[in-house]
């Protein structure tokens, strides 16, 4: 009897161990240092952003990327990659620096400009029309990714490449490394 009621301490003991565990929480994430941004862009820090900004997560998809299908009339269609991907965390923090600079013009030249970088996850834009350069604002480069978002995630990855809101001659790319 001594035998089991030690061998039920010892379970009952590692299983509070394993519940104690697993209520610890995640480490968190210091996006207002490991976001990049384009040269000439504010940073997170100079937004005020802080790291609990990031932590809440994206709005609703559904209604923005509605409303940018049925708004933009331009012959590119989006589309999403099976190759180059990242994780939607890390683009979903890109997303919301994207749409915190608002009316902030996203230039892109006649070459790619990466906007944003979290870890191996860029939001780069470039002109379908290589022989001039295109501009956005920031939230219609997010708008138009967030279709990327809501269509293009497959176990918490996500790679595709969508316009801009509105703007039929910026191509934005959401991808992984090489």
């Amino acid at each position: 009897m001594v035998g089991f009621v030690k061998g039920l301490i010892t379970v009952m003991a590692t299983c509070c161990l394993l519940v104690t565990a697993a209520a610890v929480p995640a480490p968190e994430v210091d996006y207002v240092n490991l976001i990049k941004t384009a040269p000439g862009y504010p940073t997170v820090k100079e937004l005020g952003l802080t790291n609990e900004d990031f932590a809440q997560g994206v709005p609703e998809l559904r209604p923005l990327v509605a409303r940018s299908l049925l708004e933009k009339r331009v012959d590119f269609k989006p589309y999403c990659r099976v190759v180059r991907r990242c994780t939607v965390s890390d683009a979903e923090a890109c997303f919301k620096y994207l749409s915190s600079l608002g009316d902030k013009a996203c230039d892109v030249g006649v070459l790619r400009v990466q906007l944003c970088r979290m870890g191996d996850c860029a939001w780069n834009a470039r002109p379908v029309n290589t022989f001039s350069g295109t501009k956005s604002s920031c939230l219609n480069v997010a708008m138009g990714g967030s279709w990327i978002l809501k269509n293009c995630v497959v176990n918490g990855q996500v790679s595709g490449l969508n316009t801009a809101y509105g703007n039929g001659n910026m191509v934005i790319d959401i991808s992984g490394p090489l």
